[in-house]
């Protein structure tokens, strides 16, 4: 159990009716979007569990215990009207966990933002709240019931109170869907640029041309995406690849290990080009910001990339969470 708690706690560390986000810009292009992982099935057991309070605030949740069951079940308490999950993407949210024998809460986020979970979530993950998760919509509330062979190979967690044979449940509100890759209408190449290659599932690569380096900053739209745009302090998900422009090596990706990344953009925790790009960029988009040594990392060599680089970043941008004002 410790194993799990590891892995799913830590990881995992309006009104009634749902969360009353208005239907957004990028409605069409997240339907659009393959599924990666199969929908939650739902069960008579989970149906055993309910909750009151608004969305976004620590529910009272009743159980009917003892519950169990030998597949993940789903429960949708509040229904929300945002993106659907499909899977492959990262989201954010508030949880409870429960143990489903006895009903005790064993862990639980603050529901005050302070540590919102935002984890990535794929098929082929030991614990599938891939498939969990998929099929629901931003701003709901699910309860998911999970059998104790997969929540912790059904060896317990003695400190938590949990047997070998304890079911456990998780009580969460999906606060944010973010795109798994660009979305959006694809825009004419720009000659004397790198022309880029997608992947089936999104990933870039690139193609450099036989031409020197350009010597300013320059930046492409490859797709133009239709959500929020992107403001310094602003935290902002998204999914790159770097790139040399002399060698046309990788040097780094989000792609390659594994997941996408989320960071708060600020004017100095950057090199300048790679602020400078995402600065008013748009979610949905994806941008191809070239780089000189100026504006990147200049005389000073850097791991793989030699000194004087001009640098190629392909740049998928995947949500916004809005800086707050106090």
């Amino acid at each position: 159990m410790r194993k799990f708690i590891a892995v799913a706690v830590i990881a995992l560390t309006t009104a009634l009716s749902g969360c009353a986000s208005a239907p957004s810009k990028l409605d069409a292009d997240y339907a659009s979007l393959p599924e990666v992982c199969s929908s939650f099935t739902t069960g008579k057991n989970v149906e055993q569990i309910s909750a009151e309070g608004a969305f976004g605030t620590k529910p009272a949740v009743k159980i009917a215990t003892p519950l169990s069951t030998d597949v993940i079940e789903t429960g949708v308490l509040l229904e929300g009207n945002g993106p659907v999950f499909k899977g492959g993407a990262q989201v954010k949210f508030e949880y409870t966990a429960f143990n489903a024998a006895t009903g005790k809460e064993f862990a639980a986020s603050k529901y005050d933002g302070t540590d919102a979970v935002a984890q990535f979530f794929t098929s082929g993950q030991k614990l599938d709240f891939c498939h969990a998760l998929s099929g629901v919509k931003e701003g709901s509330r699910v309860a998911i019931l999970i059998p104790a062979k997969l929540a912790h190979d059904g060896v317990g967690d003695e400190a938590n109170g949990i047997a070998a044979t304890d079911n456990l449940i998780f009580v969460i509100d999906l606060q944010r869907v973010y795109l798994p890759r660009a979305v959006g209408e694809s825009q004419p190449a720009k000659s004397g640029m790198p022309t880029v290659v997608l992947a089936t599932n999104g990933q870039p690569g690139v193609q450099m041309p036989k031409a020197q380096a350009p010597a300013e900053f320059n930046l492409v739209s490859l797709i133009k995406g239709n959500g929020d745009t992107v403001a310094i302090g602003d935290t902002v998900t998204l999914h790159y690849s770097g790139f040399v422009w002399d060698s046309g090596e990788q040097f780094d990706s989000s792609w390659t290990n594994g997941a996408p990344v989320q960071w708060q953009l600020t004017e100095t925790g950057f090199i300048k080009g790679f602020v400078k790009a995402l600065n008013g960029a748009v979610v949905g988009s994806q941008i191809m910001a070239i780089i000189p040594p100026s504006e990147g990392y200049g005389d000073q060599e850097q791991s793989s990339i030699p000194a004087g680089s001009t640098l190629v970043f392909i740049i998928d941008i995947l949500g916004v969470d809005k800086a707050t004002t106090n």
